[in-house]
């Protein structure tokens, strides 16, 4: 299904031009993109969470996550960007690699880093004007193209020495294989991508759908529309709340792009922050 739904997204870039294709990454994000992590509160219930602690204690904990992530964004923002793309790459690689790599050892949270940082290299990679401009806008710092080939072929190259490492300890070459062929695909789908589409593709078939299906199971055991239908009306306000705060944010700064770079991202990292650690626990 996620190969079939990425060559027909690739497919579209083919069709429509770049401005469709901005127009259908923001109806995916903000859709299934923030949905996907709509429903952390109802994660943390099931997942035990420290059951000594009120739903009350929870959500006010949850809170000032977000609220703390979000400042700490806004006064430093180039480590704030630092620690949201890290994240992010654990994130991401967590996501994909959780079910396929069975270690127990620490170094498995290594591996998730760096795919998930491979991913987001090669989006910044063949999108690198782009990105210069949006960290430019955020951190007022200028940053070279030459940085972001540095990070993906060194990134590229941990990946490789590491799945070399667990093909000894019994990884198959066929998942190796694998790998490599999406992450081939994935570059394929990147240069022929507008920056949003690219990350819009991958953020919602590759992560955010199979994350759904996770989160589905692992709160209510098995999918079926009845499930879902559960799984959308307990997310529906949070879910609410987080695309009318995009869009006023979108609409009051419609003429400052460099102010909108920043607090949509500042927004994002608040929100990653916290669901992190709660999906993290889930896969745990």
């Amino acid at each position: 299904m996620k190969i079939t739904l990425t060559f027909f997204f690739l497919w579209i870039t083919t069709q429509f031009g770049i401005a469709i294709e901005n127009i259908l990454a923001y109806v995916f994000v903000l859709s299934l993109g923030v949905l996907h992590g709509s429903n952390d509160l109802k994660l943390i219930e099931t997942l035990n969470f420290k059951k000594m602690y009120s739903f009350r204690s929870k959500l006010f904990v949850y809170v000032f996550l977000v609220i703390v992530s979000f400042c700490l964004f806004l006064i430093f923002p180039s480590l704030g960007l630092f620690l949201f793309i890290v994240l992010s790459g654990y994130h991401f690689g967590e996501q994909h690699l959780a079910k396929k790599i069975n270690l127990k050892h620490w170094i498995k949270y290594f591996v998730y880093s760096v795919y998930g940082l491979l991913i987001f290299f090669l989006i910044f990679y063949t999108h690198n004007e782009e990105v210069i401009n949006i960290i430019k806008d955020i951190t007022n710092y200028n940053t070279s193209e030459t940085l972001f080939s540095y990070l993906t072929f060194i990134s590229l190259g941990l990946f490789f020495l590491i799945c070399l490492l667990l093909f000894r300890a019994n990884l198959i070459w066929l998942t190796i294989i694998e790998e490599f062929a999406y992450l081939f695909l994935f570059y394929v789908l990147f240069i022929n991508s507008t920056l949003l589409w690219s990350f819009a593709i991958y953020f919602i078939v590759w992560h955010a759908l199979p994350s759904l299906n996770d989160q589905i199971n692992s709160i209510y055991g098995e999918i079926n529309l009845k499930n879902i239908l559960k799984y959308l009306k307990v997310s529906f306000l949070y879910w609410g709340l987080s695309v009318i705060g995009i869009y006023l944010l979108s609409y009051f700064t419609t003429d400052e792009p460099e102010l909108f770079n920043l607090l949509f991202v500042a927004l994002l990292a608040a929100i990653t922050f916290p669901h992190a650690i709660v999906i993290g626990k889930m896969y745990r």
